[in-house]
């Protein structure tokens, strides 16, 4: 995750770096999201927009709670927009060492018959 600033606010904003690759049936959203859990992660997807929302719990490393904390926290959104849509109940995502990687499948265009 990078940061970046807001005109308003002299401190950054945390966003999730995220990677687009076109693989011919098929796209590939690549992102990175070091130090979150599984569960902390949702992702939605409609027409040709992938949104990836990550919430982390409250809760210091240790279990208690903390008495400073200058790390970022609280929940994070990010929407990727796609060149064109997919279908919605084909997308596959898995979560492993701090990477998200969604798979999702490019919609059928409707294809006209010659007819003869």
């Amino acid at each position: 995750m990078s940061r970046k600033r807001r005109p308003s606010d002299t401190r950054p904003r945390p966003t999730i770096d995220v990677d687009v690759a076109d693989r011919g049936d098929d796209y590939v959203v690549t992102a990175d999201l070091p130090g979150i859990r599984k569960q902390d992660v949702d992702v939605r997807v409609k027409k040709s927009r992938v949104q990836i929302l990550v919430d982390p719990e409250g809760e210091s490393e240790t279990g208690g709670a903390f008495a400073r904390r200058a790390r970022e926290h609280g929940p994070i959104t990010r929407i990727v927009r796609l060149p064109e849509r997919v279908d919605e109940k084909r997308t596959d995502a898995e979560y492993l060492n701090g990477q998200l990687r969604i798979t999702l499948r490019k919609r059928q265009r409707r294809r006209s018959v010659e007819v003869e």
